[in-house]
């Protein structure tokens, strides 16, 4: 059966003014999440959400720009935002169709802390970080999950400047013997979220899980959003953040392991079959 993962990222930004010469913003925190499905179920959202877009008069569902009401959502009320958000999201979770989000975040300011120059290389800048952690994610779950053991997933990311080395990395994942998930990789691409419409389900994932990571970061209080907690009722979701202690547990042996740029990549230890049952159950 063919299955599908599209994934997109979200970042902090900043409204401070950069000047010609300054060093570039660097995020806090850094996400990669996105949705996994089979065919099928990828087709029916495809069509409801397009159709939804057409009848809005908008190319996309934008999730950042949809929470703030500017761009495409510029001059809407909340309650057509949140009438709009909803109809969305009912799509997405309607019966029969069958889902998991996965989201990989990153506290990117204690990766620059903890882990070395040296280690940075091997491991990668935050998007390269989380996109591998990601792909193993992905591929470690649906192993332990009771597919067939030739069903794998293909890989579409959303179009970004380090979107070559990704795809790059992935396949050389694929092609790693010492990787004992990669038969569960297919093919990666990288597309915008006007020609793939599973990228614009991404997109609502990655902002929301890092809307929920960077919010336990500022308040102990801070709770899942609506939105995400509408689509939980129907649709599997599993999230995971690394930050000081996850850090400091790993630095000694990235900076000791050889490894080329970018080559070294994270396979979460507590993955296991309950976890990946999880998936299998979609």
């Amino acid at each position: 059966m063919l299955f599908r993962f599209f994934c997109d990222e979200s970042h902090d930004s900043t409204n401070e003014k950069r000047k010609p010469g300054d060093p570039p913003f660097e995020p806090r925190s850094f996400v990669v999440g996105g949705m996994f499905g089979d065919s099928d179920s990828w087709s029916k959202v495809e069509k409801g959400w397009a159709r939804k877009n057409e009848l809005e008069g908008v190319a996309r569902f934008h999730a950042s720009h949809l929470n703030a009401g500017t761009w495409e959502y510029d001059g809407w009320s909340k309650a057509r935002r949140v009438a709009y958000s909803k109809e969305m999201l009912t799509i997405l979770k309607r019966p029969g169709r069958k889902f998991h989000g996965i989201s990989i975040g990153l506290f990117a300011d204690e990766y620059r802390k903890i882990i070395s120059p040296q280690g940075q290389t091997k491991l990668g800048p935050p998007y390269l970080v989380c996109f591998k952690t990601t792909m193993t994610t992905l591929a470690s779950q649906m192993d332990y999950g009771g597919f067939h053991p030739e069903d794998q997933a293909d890989v579409i990311i959303d179009q970004n400047e380090l979107e070559s080395e990704a795809i790059r990395l992935f396949y050389s994942m694929k092609a790693d013997p010492s990787f004992k998930y990669r038969h569960r990789l297919g093919n990666c691409m990288a597309g915008n979220a006007e020609e793939f419409v599973g990228l614009q389900v991404a997109d609502f994932v990655a902002y929301e899980a890092f809307r929920l990571m960077h919010g336990k970061r500022t308040r102990s209080d801070f709770d899942m959003r609506a939105p995400m907690r509408a689509v939980l009722g129907r649709v599997g979701f599993l999230g995971l953040a690394f930050g000081t202690d996850t850090l400091n547990k790993i630095k000694d042996d990235v900076d000791l392991l050889p490894s080329v740029p970018n080559g070294f990549f994270l396979v979460p230890p507590f993955l296991d079959e309950e976890e990946g049952k999880k998936l299998a159950q979609i």
